[in-house]
């Protein structure tokens, strides 16, 4: 099939691709697929996928958790993402004195490494104060005696 498939010459100045270039068959063959069976412009190469504007599980998740609404902080309210609501009602809670609340803060804490020391090796491990660790450990027998 290569073989039947004509180049383009290298044309002479003056040369131009005239009524000769029309007049020569359509030849199909190797990425030359037939006119007819070609995309269409305009139209989809899926006709049947996904609809425009509808979202997936992760958008409408996204949506719903960065949505505001209005939450009060003393004599004043103001407009916040809702995961921030939820953080800020979480930490509300745990000061004023659920175990659970402030275990939830603590872990959430640890795991964005607020509680490490930013000029100290990994290697090394945060020394609490005695204090700190009576609170901790207070809490942790609080949340082991309510989960029995």
């Amino acid at each position: 099939m290569r073989g039947n498939i004509t180049r383009n010459a290298t044309r002479k100045k003056g040369e131009e691709s005239s009524s000769k270039h029309s007049e020569r068959p359509y030849l199909v063959g190797y990425r030359r697929p037939p006119v007819t069976s070609r995309f269409q412009p305009g139209s989809s190469g899926n006709p049947k996928g996904r609809p425009k504007n509808t979202k997936n599980l992760k958008t409408l998740i996204r949506q719903a958790m960065t949505g505001k609404i209005s939450i009060k902080e003393g004599p004043t309210s103001r407009r916040v993402s809702k995961i921030e609501g939820v953080v800020l009602r979480q930490l509300q809670s745990a000061l004023k004195g659920n175990d659970r609340s402030a275990m939830a803060v603590i872990k959430m804490a640890m795991q964005m490494g607020f509680l490490e020391d930013p000029n100290s090796n990994p290697s090394e491990t945060i020394a609490l104060s005695a204090s700190d660790e009576q609170i901790l450990e207070q809490l942790l027998t609080r949340q082991h005696k309510a989960r029995r």
